[in-house]
């Protein structure tokens, strides 16, 4: 039902461009956000991968010796005859504390996973808010982002062989019309970003360099 809703929306969107006329064309506005780059390079980002970094460490370290553990039952299992009660009664063991293992740090690695997914995926909505602001105030009537207009015109004309000029017709993005003036919103859409958001740690400022020592005296000059 939701893919139905979805292609209802693409068929409408469609047809409502395709049924504008010149004049309105002229007026159309249209701008374009490089998300991977606002994503990049946004401030929220680096204390982001600093918190991930942080807790995998944390949990890795929690984790060692429980994997240890696990390693060193094999070690033991292994050193028995493959065929012998000794072997089976430890294998057993192995097995029981490598699925316990497992069961533990899995959903402990998921449950981070999924708590910077959801910082990610309000990154992403920020984008989105900012974005529409910034468009809405200088009169764009859609905005793209990079990765749909990449690359923003496929040259059919320049195909080598059959196959690919399938390819590039197959990629085209934009059929009509050819070229259009789009605004680039990448600036101040990272800009607006980073003015709203609070680092956890001040940028780092460089320490002013000492002033030059003063030049020696000349020596005086002797007399002949």
């Amino acid at each position: 039902m939701r893919r139905a809703r979805l292609m209802l929306v693409a068929v409408v969107a469609v047809v409502m461009v395709a049924g504008m006329t010149a004049s309105a064309w002229a007026e159309f506005k249209a701008g374009v956000v490089d998300t991977v780059y606002v994503v990049n390079e946004y401030s929220r980002t680096k204390d982001a991968n600093d918190d991930l970094k942080t807790e995998m460490d944390s949990l890795r370290a929690v984790a060692e010796p429980k994997f240890k553990r696990v390693q060193e039952l094999q070690l033991r299992r292994d050193g028995f005859n493959r065929n012998s009660d000794e072997w089976k009664k430890a294998n057993e063991e192995f097995v029981k504390a490598q699925v316990d293992y497992q069961a533990w740090f899995l959903p402990e690695q998921a449950k981070i996973e999924w708590k910077h997914r959801d910082v990610l995926l309000d990154m992403y909505r920020q984008i989105g808010i900012e974005a529409t602001k910034i468009a809405k105030a200088k009169g764009l009537d859609i905005v793209y982002t990079k990765a749909f207009l990449m690359p923003p015109q496929i040259d059919v004309n320049e195909a080598q062989g059959l196959d690919d000029l399938k390819q590039r017709i197959i990629n085209q993005r934009i059929l009509f019309p050819i070229a259009t003036d789009i605004t680039d919103l990448t600036k101040d859409v990272l800009e607006g970003l980073n003015a709203q958001y609070k680092p956890k740690k001040p940028p780092e400022t460089k320490a002013p360099a000492a002033p030059a020592a003063p030049a020696a005296p000349a020596a005086p000059a002797t007399k002949g």
